[in-house]
């Protein structure tokens, strides 16, 4: 019996989403309204692929973005609870 695994539609969906995040992540702008919009297309995407694949393409777009240099020496710590919080709908900036 082989493993399920993700559809390429479900990879292809959320690849669009990261690409559409991306110009919206400029390191310019501060980085905690950053944060708060790689939060929000987390939120976005996370019924296009499993948990694990969202947080995996979301951790590769705050390294891209310069996100997880920004943050420092805990950074992916930071933005795993991010993306988990975004996962769940909850709001860890309130």
């Amino acid at each position: 019996m082989s493993a399920p695994s993700t559809s390429p539609r479900a990879i292809d969906l959320l690849q669009q989403a990261a690409a559409f995040l991306r110009p919206r992540l400029e390191r310019s702008l501060p980085i905690h309204e950053r944060l708060k919009t790689f939060w929000a297309g987390c939120v976005a995407a996370r019924d296009l692929g499993a948990t694990d694949v969202v947080e995996t393409e979301f951790l590769a777009l705050a390294s891209e973005t310069g996100i997880t240099a920004d943050l420092g020496r805990h950074a992916e710590t930071d933005l795993r609870h991010v993306i988990r919080m975004a996962l769940i709908g909850s709001n860890p900036f309130q």
